[in-house]
């Protein structure tokens, strides 16, 4: 009988329906030890029995060192799916990865398999998980046909589970469950079968848990005292238990021998056992399967279903118990023989805890420290916090020689920075250079400053002292070392101290890296001098860069220098227009990116294809790209993708004219980012969007940084954005000093020299509105003529058009006639393209400069007008004539002075101009 669940069996009821039509539902049942989760799983893998409904339940194990991805692997052994996994546990990829390629299989797989009639999967003591075991199950949300259950106490919430459900709880899509004690009458509903008397006593004493009324309640009947009142004081008869031991250790020993070694041994190996167990740790063979059903027939294991003749505890708690009653002897021989059978082959399973569980001296120690070492590098590429967990119950063992204990330290600081906790990976550099300081080799001090690369923001105060130390303690003749950590030092000082500092160490760098001739030293000084050389100036020696580390590549360099040559070959031919290369790369990079699976190269990939193709003015399809390049980012787990996704954004939706959909956004943004391109580029965004306040906000911040910003890769996207931000304010001084800046590049366009978010087509067109703003009509023309020129010969079309339009108002501002006819068919185009594009802003306003001009048709008279009209509608001038009973001598005068007030050649063009301005 389930009690006091009625509201549970609600949830747990209309799950099962949703799951049986299609849906997806994420369950999360949590409490504290004891409280009935088990229960409430056994009730749903009824009900789901009853509607036909297949369920799968997985168990977590507490040790340490327990294999990654447990549950899962137990929950799906003997099904298709558990092949799936094998992908992350092997080859060379990075733990994302394979993780997250093998997880998605994993989920399409159960979903197909499950369709038409659903599926349940259970993951017990998820308080005990895993990361990638967590991953996995949130990753499941929204998988039609399944219905995914896990289970946690309370009171054990480790780093993984909380950010677990963080992330679910984010998504609204899970239903969070926390059974809760039984009152006084559940108490006594459940124990009906007592005599009641006994009712209060078994509420005060468990307090209301539900496995301790159970066991309690147990211990009456084996007592043959339930039938019985109880004593006239209300105490407990037996004294009162502490916790679930003292009633396990009763039960325990009520077993004969043989029963109690079984359960002592399933104790130690903490998941479930069988007869190999048994005869492997010294057992009886022909005695195990009487012993183990023993067990079973006194409520401590349970059949395994779907598995011969394989146990387990019915409960964490009573193995906890279990555990917590062996003798210390008992522990250590059976630890000991447990890793042995699992090193030669007897058993399955993982070594490392067995081995942590019998150090006692320096050969077990040491033979631990080797099994949690090999356990480690196995879990870090797909479970990260495992190895680290696993790292750390070595570092603990006492005795550990310095040089283990560096190598183990180093081994965490790279699993933390694997699973994306950087101030922690550089806290752990830290204590490892101290290590390699007094003992460690020469590779050990460049490891500990290696660690933690490619990163923004503070960690890089942290990665620099690193570097310094261990540029201090490094000998000379390790040039190859040298050249390594003065590349990454280059790096984390420009992040630190500006843009400045990195082009003396970037130079030496890459000079001791050729002198070494070390294929890592040479990527790693490469990738340095490319930061150095990110600004317009340097595009020439970043292509000749990325010429090179192409060619390292295919002499065998390391394995991702070939992703760095094609990307930043994309980011100078964007900044030179050459979009012929930018396309050929494109393709490389899709070729790339599905030969190696990397999350990063597919998410380069599309969101280079996204700016590739808002350049070309396709925004749906960039849009599209966009989306998948969000996604793959959030694949990586590198949380800066966010930030570049927000950028490209921003301009999409400028370009059509849905500010509204990113205001808030960019106003949350402001007091958290810190970076002149983003107050350049929100700035304006938000005065387009009518907040000029905040806008103008954002220009005095950036009116601050003008003049000294660093010439790097964000640079071009800064000046541009603040110049049109500074005419849009009406700050000439700054539009000014705009101009004067980027006047050295107008032959560029407007793209990143170092990991380009956006290609903005010509730099002619910003210089064009700055002088236009500047009073400098001559030169605004040349610089918009110039532009449309170069976004032409690129395909730049939303830019090309924005130019058009620029140019068009600098024309009617003038109001020339010539000016004006010319402006009219500007805006003809610009009309038909911004239609097309469905750039509404851009539209809308050449559309008003078209009223305006139709309105004021240059110089001509009511009868002019009528003869253009009639030209307009293809009528010889004979037809005019007898229409407005004029001569045609006097019709050949009119059309002659229309032509010479509209400036046009000869009677096509009248007709074309007046129908282009609807006179009829």
């Amino acid at each position: 009988m389930l009690v006091g669940r009625e509201g549970e069996l609600v949830v747990l009821t209309s799950a099962l329906d949703a799951v049986r039509g299609g849906e997806g539902r994420v369950l999360m049942l949590g409490g504290e030890p004891g409280i009935g989760k088990t229960r409430l799983v056994t009730e749903l893998t009824r009900l789901a029995g009853e509607r036909e409904i297949p369920t799968l339940v997985g168990r977590t194990l507490q040790e340490e060192t327990a294999p990654a991805l447990w549950p899962w692997w137990e929950a799906l052994l003997g099904r298709p799916e558990l092949d799936l996994l094998d992908d992350i546990a092997g080859g060379d990829e990075i733990y994302s990865v394979a993780r997250l390629r093998a997880f998605e299989k994993v989920l399409t797989t159960l979903s197909s398999s499950a369709c038409g009639q659903g599926l349940v999967v259970v993951l017990e003591d998820l308080q005990w998980a895993d990361e990638a075991t967590l991953k996995l199950l949130c990753q499941g949300v929204g998988k039609p046909w399944l219905t995914l259950v896990g289970t946690y106490r309370t009171n054990e919430r480790p780093a993984a589970l909380r950010n677990a459900l963080t992330a679910l709880d984010r998504t609204g899509s899970a239903v969070l469950l926390r059974p809760r004690a039984w009152s006084a009458e559940e108490v006594a509903l459940a124990a009906a079968a007592a005599h009641p008397s006994w009712h209060p006593v078994l509420y005060r004493e468990s307090g209301g848990n539900p496995l301790f009324v159970l066991e309690l309640l147990s211990s009456l009947r084996e007592a043959a005292l339930a039938a019985e009142p109880a004593p006239a004081d209300g105490r407990w008869p037996f004294g009162v238990p502490e916790n679930l031991a003292s009633i396990t250790a009763a039960r325990v020993a009520g077993l004969s021998d043989a029963g109690q070694r079984a359960v002592a041994v399933a104790g130690v190996l903490g998941t479930e056992c069988g007869c190999a167990e048994l005869t492997a740790l010294g057992g009886d063979g022909e005695q195990a399967m009487e012993a183990l059903e023993e067990a079973a027939a006194a409520g401590l294991l349970t059949e395994v279903g779907g598995l011969p003749a394989r146990f387990r505890f019915t409960h964490a708690l009573l193995r906890d118990a279990v555990y917590a009653r062996l003798t210390v002897q008992q522990r250590l021989e059976w630890h000991r023989k447990a890793a042995e059978a699992i090193e030669n082959g007897q058993l399955a399973g993982e070594p490392a805890t067995h081995r942590l569980r019998c150090a006692t001296d320096d050969d077990s120690r040491a033979l631990a420290v080797a099994a949690c070492r090999q356990a480690a590098a196995t879990a870090v590429r797909f479970a990260p916090d495992r190895a680290v967990r696993i790292l750390d119950a070595a570092l603990a063992l006492p005795g550990v020689a310095d040089e283990d204990r560096l190598d183990l330290v180093l081994m965490a600081a790279e699993a933390e920075y694997s699973g994306g906790r950087t101030d922690a990976a550089v806290r752990r550099c830290d204590t490892a250079m101290t290590l390699a300081e007094r003992v460690g080799p020469a590779d050990a001090l460049v490891r500990a400053a290696l660690v933690v690369h490619g990163i923004g923001g503070p960690a890089n105060v942290g990665v620099l002292a690193l570097c310094d130390r261990a540029l201090a303690a490094l000998p000379a003749d390790a040039v190859a070392g040298r050249a390594r950590v003065l590349a990454q030092r280059t790096i984390a000082l420009g992040e630190v101290l500006g843009f400045e500092q990195v082009d003396e160490d970037s130079r030496e760098a890459l000079r001791l890296a050729e002198s070494s001739g070390d294929p890592l030293a040479l990527a790693d000084a490469f990738r340095a001098r490319q930061h150095a050389a990110s600004g317009p100036d340097g595009v020439t020696e970043r292509l000749e860069l990325a010429r090179r580390i192409l060619e390292l590549a295919g002499r065998g360099g390391p394995e991702d220098a070939e992703l760095w040559g094609r990307l930043w070959r994309i980011d100078a031919s964007l900044q030179l227009g050459a979009l012929d290369v930018v396309d050929t790369e494109l393709t490389n990079l899709g070729i790339l990116a599905d030969r190696h699976g990397w999350p990063i190269a597919h998410w380069h990939l599309h969101r280079l294809s996204a700016a590739r193709q808002l350049l070309a003015g396709r925004f749906a399809d960039a849009e599209a790209e966009s989306d998948l390049a969000l996604e793959w980012a959030n694949r990586t787990e590198d949380w800066s993708a966010i930030g570049i996704d927000g950028a490209f954004r921003i301009e999409l939706l400028a370009l059509q004219g849905r500010h509204s959909e990113h205001v808030e956004l960019m106003r949350a943004m402001g007091p958290v980012v810190r970076l002149p391109i983003f107050w350049a580029l929100a700035g304006k965004f938000l005065w387009e969007a009518g907040d000029s306040d905040v806008a103008r906000d954002h220009f005095e911040d950036l009116r601050r940084a003008l003049p000294r910003l660093d010439l790097d890769g964000r640079w071009l996207g800064t000046v541009t954005g603040g110049g049109q931000l500074a005419i849009a304010l009406g700050e000439l001084d700054s539009a000014a000093l705009c101009y004067e800046l980027l006047l050295p590049y107008q032959e560029f366009c407007v793209a990143g020299g170092s990991g380009s978010v956006l290609c903005l087509g010509s730099v002619s067109r910003s210089l064009g509105m700055l002088a236009a703003a500047l009073g400098r009509p001559e030169d605004a023309e040349r610089h918009f003529t110039e532009a449309i020129g170069i976004d032409d010969r690129t395909g730049a079309l939303p830019y090309r058009t924005l130019s058009e339009l620029s140019l068009a108002e600098l024309l009617h501002q003038r109001g020339t006639r010539n000016d004006l006819t010319r402006a009219a068919g500007y805006l003809e185009r610009v009309v038909a393209t911004a239609e097309r594009l469905r750039m509404r802003p851009t539209l809308l306003r050449a559309k008003e400069l078209l009223g305006e001009l139709r309105r004021h048709t240059p110089g001509l008279t009511r009868r002019e007008r009528e003869v253009l009209g009639l030209l307009s509608g293809g009528r010889s001038n004979r037809e005019i004539a007898g229409e407005l009973v004029l001569s045609e001598r006097t019709v050949e005068t009119h059309v002659a002075n229309v032509l010479g007030k509209l400036g046009l050649a000869n009677r096509s063009q009248a007709a074309a101009w007046a129908a282009r301005n609807q006179i009829t």
